[in-house]
């Protein structure tokens, strides 16, 4: 009988070191970012500054006036700032592609799960529609009939803006075929905007920046200043997510709140150590090290700077980290802003997993990206090298974080595994969900009793396990269907309303 291969000859070894190296490495950036961000002190005085914010809309009727609630009053405290809401005409091309799905459909098929993009007066709206015909199924025809006589975005906020007689708002109605990216642009041509010393401030319709926010971002803007001589040129606000509870059942509510955990401890040890380090690399010209991921909430762009690049990249199925691609070809650095704000995420499982799917797609675009701009003189062949050597392993990362989760668990309580590899399994599990989970709660002021760090942890394990869910859907429906252009936007609608009291997450 042979002898028993050492533990260090063993794959099972290497892969538990291996995720548990990096997890220490996450643990470590997590630490680093909460002394970094958030401190409690109030911001001292700051030059004025001007935001153009502009929010892209779509199928969003019903948060619209709690946009306009919300940023009306905080823009009064900084003169020269304006608000554009965006409409586009795809909602229309939208509803008419819908109603063909509808064509078909029995009562019982009038879900959320199987129609995310209606909203539930709809759906209630097209079940009257289709018992009133005393037909087993919807024609296109009664679909059509009873999705029109719901308003859409557009007439909303005409209605909205009519009311409110907000002079600082404006509405602009995309007619073009693009999407996000596409509105934002449309919305920034009509603006005079074009100086250093305004920003494009691109936002989601249930973004809710609070006054210290801004004022903290005013603060900042004065420091760098002073610093650089200038205003800094992009400034991200990250984001931390949090859920409402929304979810029917106990289970979706726990795998929602620990997929936003996830997601926040993402932020916290990737997100935004990436953008500190890429920033200061940028300034050093000759040391550019990096890739700057931008986010589509919260991204501040200098107006002229905008006007630059050209704006959002509207070739790409999403913009946020094709913008930070181009950036990054032009050495323009990011800012990460040392306060973070907070969220809506996902409430129920198709709306987290669609989520997930619908944000892989950024990483898909990077080899896009490198051709497109390549081909444009932006950029050398090494620049564009680099760039692509870091999406794919950040992409790869993305994929891999839900298969070594799982092994790692496997191996921790296997019953055969050797104990140095069950304490590198155990080692990398504790470094992921445990420690980052008290970590995060200490930042917060709320240290927690052995259950709550117990039940949070849990949850946050349920979110990793759940992680690389969405970026192999991504991967499978391109292999399948040749492409990753719908005709729909890959987008269900917010069905609960955002936060309004606090920027941070409440436990």
């Amino acid at each position: 009988m042979s002898a028993r291969k050492p533990f260090w000859r063993r794959p099972s070894w290497w892969i538990a070191a291996a995720v548990a190296a990096r997890n220490a490495n996450g643990l470590r950036h997590v630490r680093r970012t909460l002394a970094w961000a958030d401190r409690p002190t109030p911001p001292p005085a700051a030059e004025p500054m001007v935001l153009h914010v502009v929010i892209p809309v779509l199928r969003e009727q019903q948060h619209i006036a709690g946009a306009l609630a919300w940023f009306v009053p905080l823009l009064r405290d900084f003169p020269g700032s304006t608000m554009t809401l965006v409409s586009t005409a795809r909602e229309d091309r939208e509803r008419d592609h819908l109603a063909a799905r509808l064509m078909g459909a029995v009562k019982a098929d009038l879900t959320v799960e199987r129609f995310p993009q209606l909203i539930g007066e709809e759906l209630t709206a097209l079940a009257e529609a289709l018992a009133a015909t005393g037909e087993r199924a919807l024609t296109a025809a009664t679909a059509a009939e009873a999705l029109s006589a719901f308003p859409t975005t557009a007439d909303v906020i005409v209605d909205e803006i009519a009311r409110i007689r907000g002079q600082v708002v404006r509405h602009v109605h995309y007619e073009g075929d693009g999407r996000k990216a596409g509105q934002v642009n449309a919305a920034v041509d009509q603006l005079a905007a074009d100086s250093a010393d305004a920003y494009i401030a691109v936002y989601d319709v249930d973004s809710r920046p609070s006054r210290e926010l801004l004022l903290r971002t005013a603060e900042f803007l004065a420091r760098r200043r002073v610093e650089d001589g200038e205003l800094p040129r992009v400034v991200q606000q990250s984001a931390r997510f949090a859920t409402q509870g929304a979810a029917d059942t106990w289970w979706e509510r726990s795998l929602c709140r620990g997929a936003a955990r996830a997601q926040t401890l993402w932020t916290l040890r990737r997100e935004i150590p990436n953008l500190r380090r890429y920033a200061g690399s940028a300034r050093r010209a000759r040391s550019r090290q990096g890739l700057a991921q931008t986010v589509g909430h919260g991204l501040l762009v200098r107006a002229d700077v905008f006007r630059k690049v050209g704006g959002l990249p509207t070739f790409t199925v999403l913009d946020d980290v094709a913008f930070g691609y181009r950036l990054t070809l032009t050495g323009i650095p990011v800012d990460s802003l040392p306060f973070t704000t907070t969220v809506p995420a996902a409430e129920h499982l198709p709306e987290l997993l669609s989520q997930s799917e619908r944000w892989f797609q950024s990483y898909l675009d990077y080899p896009q990206c490198a051709a497109r701009w390549h081909a444009q003189g932006h950029g050398s062949r090494l620049d564009n090298a680099a760039a692509l050597t870091i999406g794919a392993y950040r992409g790869m990362a993305w994929l891999l974080v839900s298969p070594a989760t799982a092994t790692c668990l496997a191996l921790a309580f296997g019953p055969r595994t050797r104990l140095p590899v069950r304490a590198a399994a155990v080692a990398a599990l504790w470094m992921a969900t445990v420690a980052p989970v008290r970590q995060l709660a200490k930042a917060e002021g709320r240290p927690l009793t052995v259950r709550e760090a117990a039940t949070l942890s849990a949850e946050t394990l349920a979110g990793l396990l759940l992680k690389s869910i969405g970026p192999l859907a991504a991967l499978g429906r391109w292999a399948i269907t040749g492409t990753r252009r719908t005709a729909l936007a890959p987008k269900s609608n917010r069905r609960a309303a955002p936060p309004t009291t606090s920027d941070r997450e409440t436990p």
